[in-house]
């Protein structure tokens, strides 16, 4: 199934939306947020370090066991570059263009010195005292039959050059996933040159080859910091992949079918594992121990960064929002802010305060820190922040270290007695939210209504019900007065199956009396006698009696007469409808009878 995410359900309250979006300074940097203010320590800042990065390139580790950690930087110009201190130690070159690199123990044996795993195409560089160790190549994926097939007939000259390309597109059409080979030859135009192609991979199978996207590590049985860990890479082919600890073997190939572009991964590879996966579709896969679920997520962008946290996954999307996602796929908050985001990193603090926030580098040049949903602290880079990583550097614990878009590098120190907590720094509250509000007296007189209420419900119900039995009892009287004085627009009789509706249309002199009829018996009525009364000195009847020839059950029958108002001064009366029984007016008493007041009539103009 899959969840998408709605911008409807956000969590409120976030400090992303308490700073807003602000207008920048004078320096084209945006002024610091006044509740919130930077903990961290200036180190060392070098803007002429030259280096070109993203946060999975950048690294440190303990390379030569003599208890500092060094940064390592795979940068872009292909080159492993190492810093000790503030001074650039050592580089050495690359073979192809870095994507991550990460740094694992890889055995028990002491002293446990940490391998250093470079991911660059389809291979990953394995070094230890920083000298080449191992290179782990990624195995081949299944090349199509038919594809190679056309390949080993084009290459035996069993079938001529035009429709081996015929071929070759019929299969992209169909939906078949070509090999590069196959693809470069389908664009190259010159006849010559495709043959010289074909000349050039004579001889050569055709092979599937894939590259590395993304990498991490996941600890083999225990979390502990020299505990032993394995790689988890993910590949272009859209797989994810877990090698053994010495990184020479695939111990669990799990097919996602779509690209990952980050992972995160938490947990212990023999206890239990979760491996969140960013894709390039824009959606969020998760991985319990190698399976894959079935909850999807759907983002509402492209995602730029997926950190792990305690206990949420967050992940940063191209529309400046970062959600944090529990590991079984619902959201918990989210973050929105007021421009690009270009980096995101874990803090994990050790000391006293053992605490697990999120840094978030903008494209205005802030650098926050984020502990859940609140925000701790805030600083400006003159430069947009494009790589960070947050760790031991040196022999100092925690230590942010920064790589700005113009190539400088800059290192910051946490204080020993930085308050992180939620709400500690400036991002929590605000301190208007401790003072008490002053009750207005509507409301104070709500509640003291709620509880006379509560101490009183049994009385109060006792009075509803007297008062109720008192109104059904006054309209039953009312109703009752009604049908045996007539003083109605209708009137019923007891010993007859018959109803009378009277209603009177018209603003005067002239109206229209309406006679509503129905027979609610079960037998046909015939012949019934209607006799019309009013007083001759007001009202004009067009007509004093008529007779109703036949009434079916359940059937409503109308009848008009016309009434005129003799002199519209003279005051008001009434009319009365009388149904008699079968065999003329002169019956004993009348089955049905009906009384209506007439309104006031308006005097007719005179021309």
């Amino acid at each position: 199934m899959v969840h998408e995410s709605n911008p409807n359900d956000y969590a409120a309250g976030d400090a992303g939306n308490a700073s807003g979006r602000y207008a920048t300074g004078s320096n084209g940097i945006p002024p610091l947020l006044p509740s919130v203010k930077s903990v961290w320590l200036e180190a060392f800042n070098d803007p002429v370090a030259g280096i070109s990065a993203y946060t999975p390139c950048v690294h440190t580790c303990n390379l030569f066991g003599d208890g500092e950690n060094r940064l390592v930087i795979a940068d872009e110009d292909r080159k492993l570059k190492i810093w000790k201190g503030t001074q650039k130690a050592s580089e050495h070159p690359l073979l192809d263009t870095p994507v991550a690199i990460c740094s694992y123990i890889s055995e028990n044996t002491a002293p446990r010195l940490p391998a250093l795993a470079v991911a660059a195409g389809s291979h990953i560089y394995i070094y230890r005292n920083l000298r080449p160790y191992y290179k782990f190549v990624l195995p081949p994926e299944n090349v199509n039959t038919e594809e190679q097939d056309i390949w080993q007939k084009v290459m035996e000259g069993e079938i001529v050059m035009g429709d081996a390309v015929a071929q070759l597109t019929r299969l992209q059409d169909a939906g078949v996933v070509l090999q590069t080979r196959s693809l470069q030859l389908m664009n190259i135009g010159d006849p010559d040159a495709k043959m010289a192609f074909v000349e050039h991979w004579q001889g050569q199978p055709l092979v599937a080859t894939t590259v590395i996207t993304c990498m991490d590590v996941v600890k083999q049985a225990i979390d502990e910091p020299d505990a032993v860990s394995c790689l988890v890479v993910g590949t272009e082919s859209g797989r994810i992949l877990i090698l053994n600890p010495a990184g020479t073997a695939i111990v669990k190939n799990i097919w996602v079918g779509i690209t990952p572009a980050m992972i995160a991964v938490q947990g212990e590879l023999d206890v239990g594992y979760r491996i969140t996966v960013a894709g390039r579709d824009g959606k969020l896969y998760h991985i319990r121990n190698g399976e894959l679920s079935q909850t999807i997520i759907q983002l509402e962008a492209q995602p730029v960064g997926l950190v792990r946290l305690a206990k949420h996954v967050a992940v940063g999307c191209m529309n400046d929002v970062v959600h944090a996602y529990t590991p079984t796929g619902h959201k918990s908050w989210s973050l929105y802010l007021p421009c690009h985001i270009l980096a995101m990193q874990r803090m994990e603090v050790t000391g006293q305060r053992n605490t697990k926030a999120l840094i978030v580098a903008l494209s205005n040049g802030e650098v926050r820190v984020y502990n859940e949903k609140l925000l701790v602290s805030v600083h400006v880079s003159p430069n947009p922040v494009t790589a960070l990583w947050f760790g031991r550097y040196g022999r100092e614990d925690n230590t942010l270290l920064a790589i700005t878009k113009s190539g400088a590098l800059d290192i910051k120190m946490l204080p020993r007695t930085a308050n992180l907590e939620a709400g500690a720094i400036g991002g929590g509250p605000p301190p208007e939210q401790e003072i008490p509000l002053a009750v207005p007296k509507k409301t104070r007189l709500y509640v003291e209504q709620t509880q006379r209420e509560r101490e009183q419900a049994a009385d109060m119900h006792r009075t509803f019900q007297r008062d109720l039995a008192k109104l059904r009892l006054t309209t039953a009287r009312a109703y009752v007065k009604v049908l045996t004085d007539g003083q109605g627009a209708a009137a019923f009789t007891t010993n007859t199956n018959l109803s009378l509706s009277l209603n009177i249309a018209g603003l005067g002199p002239r109206f229209r009396l309406s006679l509503l009829l129905r027979n609610e018996g079960n037998k046909q009525l015939n012949d019934i006698p209607v006799a019309l009364r009013a007083d001759a000195g007001l009202y004009s009847l067009g007509k004093t009696q008529f007779t109703i020839p036949f009434l079916v059950p359940g059937l409503q029958y109308t009848f008009e007469v016309p009434v005129t108002s003799i002199d519209p001064m003279a005051g008001t009366g009434t009319v009365t409808v009388l149904l008699l029984a079968p065999g003329g007016v002169s019956s004993s008493a009348p089955l049905l009878q009906a009384q209506i007041k007439m309104p006031m009539s308006e005097p007719e103009e005179v021309s």
